[in-house]
C-alpha cells in the first residue's frame, strides 16, 4: 500500500517524529529533571551550559535553511543528531567532577546540531504536508517527541522513585546517550530524498533543483524583508520559553523523585496538546482557515493566562531561599498548586508554538522558501530561549523570570492574529537528482 511505503510523505514525517523523540524529546526529559539530573547547586552551570546552546542555535538559524536545501534532509538529520549523546555525557562529566567547562562546550556543539535537526523538521512537516493537513504534520512531529520525552522521564521516574540522593543515578545518563545515539542510525536509514517522496496518489511533492549554497545564503536575506515574518518574531522568540522556568522551579524546589514525576507529567501533557492543537487546526468543519487560527489563539491565550498568573500566585505564596531549597516532596500540602500548574504549561509549551510555526508555514507553499522559513524559525526561538536561560543564569528572583516570559507570551500572542493568511498554491515538479 503506498501509505505504508517508507516514500509516503506522512511515514518520512512519523519517522521524523521518531528521530526529534530519540533526541530532543530525550533533552527534554533531561531538562525538566532540572539542573540537567544534578543536584540544585547545578543549576546555574546548567542554565549557563543552555544559554550558549541556544545563542549558538540563534545564530546557526540564520543559515540552516540554505544547509537543508544545499545538503538534503537526510544529512541534515543525520549532523543534526551528533550533539545530544554529547551533550548529556558533558552533564555526566559534570556529576562526577564539578568541572564546568565540558557542558559549556558540549552546549555549544548542540546549538549547531540542533538547529540543524530541527530545521529539516520543520523543512519536512512544512513541505510534505498540503494545506489540509499542515497543522496535523508539525502537531504530529511535536507529538511524537513527547511520547519520547515520556519515555525518559519515566525510565527516571521508576529508577528515582525511592532515591534519597539528590541527583539522578549514572544509569540514567547511559540510558539517555545510548537511546539518543540511535537516532543517527535512524536518520541515515531511513530518510528518504524528497525527489523520491510520492503522496498517497503517486504525485511528488514540490521541490527545485539547488542552485548553490552561495545563492541559499543570498535568497536567505530576503527573510529580512517579509513584513510577515518581522511581525511574528516575538510570537517566535516566546515558543518555548515555558519549559525553560518550569524547569529551573523544578530543581530548585523539588527533591528528586519529586522532579522526576513533574517532568513525566509535563511530557504527559505534551502528548495531549499536540493531539489537541492538531485536530483543532486541521479540523475541516470549519472550514475557514482563519477561523481556525483566530479559535486557535483563543486557546492558546486562555492556557497562557493562567498559567502564569498562577504560578505568580504560587511563587508570593512559596518565597525561595536559594541558600536552602525546601526539597519539597509530593506528599507535602505545597506540591499540589505547583503540580497543577505544571500540567497547564505542558500544554502551553506545545499548542503555542505549533500554533506559531502552523501560522508562518501558511505564508507560502513554496519549498525554497519553507525550507528558509524553517531555520529562522528555529533560530529565533532559540534566541528567545537563549533569553530565558539567560534571566535564570543572571539570578533575577524567580518573580521577575516569570515576569519577563509572561510578557513576552502575552505580547507575542498579540501578534498572531494579523499573520493568518491564505498560502499560494505551488505544483509538484519532477526533478533528476537530489543531494
Amino acid at each position: 500500500m503506498p501509505s505504508l511505503q517508507l516514500n509516503n510523505p506522512l511515514v518520512q514525517n512519523v519517522i521524523v517524529g521518531i528521530i526529534l523523540g530519540l533526541g530532543p524529546g530525550i533533552y527534554v526529559a533531561v531538562t525538566l529533571l532540572g539542573a540537567g539530573g544534578g543536584p540544585a547547586n547545578a543549576t546555574q552551570m546548567v542554565n549557563t551550559a543552555n544559554s550558549t546552546l541556544y545563542a549558538v542555535f540563534f545564530l546557526v538559524g540564520w543559515f540552516s535553511g540554505s544547509v537543508v536545501t544545499t545538503f538534503g534532509p537526510r544529512l541534515t538529520l543525520m549532523m543534526g543528531t551528533c550533539g545530544y549523546p554529547v551533550f548529556v555525557g558533558s552533564l555526566w562529566y559534570f556529576t562526577n567532577t564539578a568541572h564546568s567547562w565540558f557542558p559549556i562546550a558540549a552546549g555549544a556543539f548542540l546549538g549547531l546540531c540542533a538547529n540543524l535537526l530541527w530545521t529539516a523538521a520543520a523543512y519536512i512537516s512544512f513541505t510534505y504536508s498540503t494545506e489540509q493537513n499542515r497543522g496535523s504534520y508539525i502537531s504530529m512531529q511535536w507529538g511524537l517527541l513527547s511520547v519520547f520525552s515520556t519515555l525518559g522521564s519515566l525510565i527516571a521516574f521508576g529508577i528515582n522513585f525511592n532515591a534519597s540522593k539528590l541527583q539522578v543515578p549514572i544509569s540514567v545518563y547511559i540510558v539517555f546517550i545510548v537511546l539518543m545515539a540511535s537516532s543517527f542510525f535512524i536518520a541515515l536509514l531511513s530518510i528518504a530524498a524528497p525527489s523520491g517522496v510520492r503522496r498517497a496518489d503517486g504525485t511528488s511533492i514540490a521541490y527545485y533543483p539547488h542552485e548553490g549554497f552561495w545563492h541559499e545564503l543570498k535568497n536567505q536575506r530576503q527573510l529580512l524583508r517579509d513584513w510577515r515574518l518581522l511581525a511574528m518574531f516575538i510570537p517566535m522568540l516566546g515558543s518555548e520559553v515555558a519549559i525553560i522556568v518550569l524547569s529551573s522551579l523544578n530543581s530548585l524546589y523539588f527533591n528528586i523523585r519529586t522532579r522526576s514525576l513533574n517532568s513525566l507529567m509535563f511530557n504527559v501533557m505534551q502528548i495531549i496538546g499536540a493531539v489537541g492543537i492538531g485536530i483543532l487546526l486541521d479540523n475541516r468543519k470549519v472550514p475557514s482557515r482563519r477561523t481556525r487560527g483566530f479559535i486557535s489563539i483563543l486557546v492558546v491565550a486562555i492556557i497562557i493566562v493562567a498559567g502564569w498568573v498562577g504560578l505568580t500566585v504560587w511563587l508570593y505564596k512559596n518565597p525561595l531561599d536559594p541558600l536552602n531549597p525546601p526539597l519539597i516532596d509530593w506528599t507535602d500540602e505545597r506540591f499540589g498548586g505547583f503540580f497543577v500548574l505544571n500540567l497547564i504549561f505542558g500544554i502551553n509549551l506545545v499548542i503555542y508554538q505549533v500554533t506559531v510555526q502552523w501560522i508562518i508555514a501558511s505564508f507560502t507553499n513554496d519549498p525554497e522558501h519553507l525550507a528558509r522559513f524553517a531555520g529562522l524559525v528555529k533560530g529565533v526561538l532559540a534566541g528567545g530561549v537563549a533569553a530565558a536561560f539567560g534571566t535564570e543564569a543572571a539570578g533575577l528572583s524567580q518573580r521577575n523570570v516569570v515576569a519577563y516570559n509572561f510578557s513576552v507570551q502575552a505580547v507575542g500572542i498579540g501578534k498572531q492574529e494579523d499573520n493568518i493568511s491564505p498560502a499560494e498554491k505551488i505544483h509538484p515538479e519532477k526533478v533528476d537528482s537530489q543531494p
